[in-house]
């Protein structure tokens, strides 16, 4: 993209300089590609400029200290993401018109969206809030909708507005839960739209206890390999006008 946007500058310049005319009606034009084209290309950028809370007017993200957040996934709004939680690569949790909470050493897996809408037409509350403990799969999208404790949703899911998983509750992948629903504890659902398949044994239900501390333990690797804070990007910023200046 760098490279066709510095051609297409060299090309109109040579234009104008072959056709005198076109010249000072062009200028405009070259000056808006100028600033079009003047900013750094990806691959030479110093820092990456990608936030991963951002807030928006009056709704700041809450996370707190123990929890953590991909480099590259985004949390936007009214967020609040409880102590052990982990937010994967490429999710996005977008608070803007609503409340959204991650519960204790709850995982939000990779490429996942949660959202909250402005109201329900179920009529209960629309914010989005997914309890303790709970996995919710990769590529998986939640709005508006109450997730219990322990709970497992599957990959590529969606659980629409109004929708309550009770504790210990699962959903298979690619499951579709449909406004309103009510999936109770114990039980396993899936399909399109989500079924009951069958109830959990004890085994499992024990199983979703422990999943998600080996999770949390992975997270913890993750989160050490990335500085939260610091001064690379002050002395970048230095570095870029000591080099335009000379």
């Amino acid at each position: 993209m760098a490279f066709l946007g510095r051609t297409c500058i060299r090309s109109l310049q040579n234009a104008t300089r072959q056709v005198p005319s076109l010249k000072a009606s062009s200028v405009f034009g070259q000056q808006s590609l100028g600033r079009m084209f003047s900013a750094n290309p990806i691959e030479d950028e110093v820092y990456c400029r990608q936030r991963t809370a951002i807030p928006l007017g009056p709704r700041v993200p809450f996370v707190s200290a123990t929890a953590w957040i991909a480099p590259n996934a985004t949390v936007i709004g009214d967020v609040d993401i409880i102590e052990g939680a982990s937010i994967w690569y490429g999710a996005v949790l977008r608070g803007d018109l609503n409340h959204i909470q991650v519960g204790a050493h709850s995982s939000i897996q990779d490429k996942a969206v949660i959202h909250a809408a402005r109201s329900s037409p179920t009529g209960v509350s629309a914010a989005t809030i997914i309890g303790a403990y709970v996995t919710v799969g990769a590529g998986s999208v939640i709005r508006s909708a109450t997730v219990g404790d322990y709970a497992v949703i599957g990959k590529k899911c969606i659980v629409m507005e109004g929708s309550l998983l009770e504790k210990n509750s699962v959903l298979e992948d690619g499951a579709v839960v449909p406004p309103g629903s009510l999936i109770p504890s114990g039980q396993v659902w899936g399909g399109i739209p989500a079924a009951y398949v069958r109830d959990l044994t004890e085994e499992e239900g024990e199983a979703l206890e422990n999943a998600c501390d080996s999770t949390s333990l992975l997270a913890s690797d993750h989160k050490y390999e990335f500085l939260k804070y610091g001064t690379a990007h002050i002395e970048a910023e230095e570095l870029k006008e000591k080099l335009a200046s000379a």
